[in-house]
This record gives structure tokens, C-alpha cells and sequence, in this order.
């Protein structure tokens, strides 16, 4: 059975372009006719930079949106509760100034990771939200007990 196939630019950030520039027609995806009719493809759109460009083929009749991880989603909601929990525990007045929380290795945290608030635009150390660890598994870990406590 032969199907549709979008052939999709990825860009260097890793993100993929909302239109395919081509669309083969194929059996798999995977043979070298097929693959011919790609790199030909991307030799007429992209001329000399066809070697380097990356790109993402998908079948035409399936769904084409990127569907995010739902448990990635659920972490990153509860990493985001246990970095405003901290903050409100340390009483910091922060409702004038963006921020944003982060893991980060700088001379405020004696060049040991730790989870930190930083002003939004400029990554300014506001204050620390957690211990000082020596590897970025350690202060991950401490993050995913955080989490878990919470989501109790």
C-alpha cells in the first residue's frame, strides 16, 4: 500500500517546521527509492546546504502535531510547585520582579549546582532554594523527592 509522506525541515534549535516542503509519494519511507526522491527534494529547496539539512518525514494520514509527553508535562507542573513553595517559605517578596527558578552552578552557590531564583531577563541570583550538590544527578534527585512529597 502506497501512502503520503511530509517531509519536514528540522531547524538547529530541534524544532520542526510547521509545513513540509515536500510531500512523496511511497511505500516505506526507509528505501533507497524513496530516500532518492528525498534527497532530491532537498537539493531543489535547499541547494548546497541539502547535505546539512536535517529533517523529519512523517506519514501523511497520521496526525501531525508533536504530542508532548503528558508525564513531562505533570514533572515540569510539579518542579514549578516546589520552586514557589520554597520561595514563599523563604518570605521573599517577589510580585515587582520576573523570576524564574532554575538549577544552576555560579559563584553565589560555591560552584556547586543548586536550585536557585534568578531575575527573569538577566539570570541575576535572587536567592538559593535548595542544598548545595556536586553533581547535577544529586540536585535532580532532590528535586524528584520535592516532587514526590507534593504530589502526595
Amino acid at each position: 500500500m502506497s501512502y503520503n509522506w511530509n517531509v519536514y525541515k528540522l531547524f538547529s534549535n530541534g524544532n520542526r517546521a510547521k509545513a513540509p516542503f515536500a510531500v512523496i509519494d511511497g511505500e516505506d519511507c526507509e528505501s533507497e527509492t524513496f530516500m532518492s526522491k528525498v534527497r532530491k527534494n532537498l537539493e531543489e529547496k535547499f541547494g548546497a546546504k541539502a547535505r546539512s539539512t536535517k529533517y523529519k518525514i512523517m506519514r501523511a494520514d497520521l496526525p501531525q502535531e508533536e504530542r508532548a509527553d503528558e508525564e513531562e508535562k505533570k514533572n515540569l507542573l510539579l518542579r514549578n510547585r516546589v520552586l514557589a513553595v520554597k520561595i514563599k517559605s523563604l518570605g521573599l517578596d517577589l510580585q515587582k520582579v520576573k523570576t524564574a527558578g532554575a538549577l544552576v552552578m555560579s559563584p553565589e552557590t560555591n560552584w556547586k549546582w543548586q536550585w536557585c531564583v534568578l531575575r527573569a531577563a538577566s539570570n541575576q541570583f535572587i536567592a538559593a532554594l535548595s542544598p548545595e550538590f556536586k553533581t547535577v544527578e544529586g540536585a535532580q534527585e532532590w528535586m524528584k523527592s520535592e516532587t514526590e512529597l507534593i504530589a502526595k
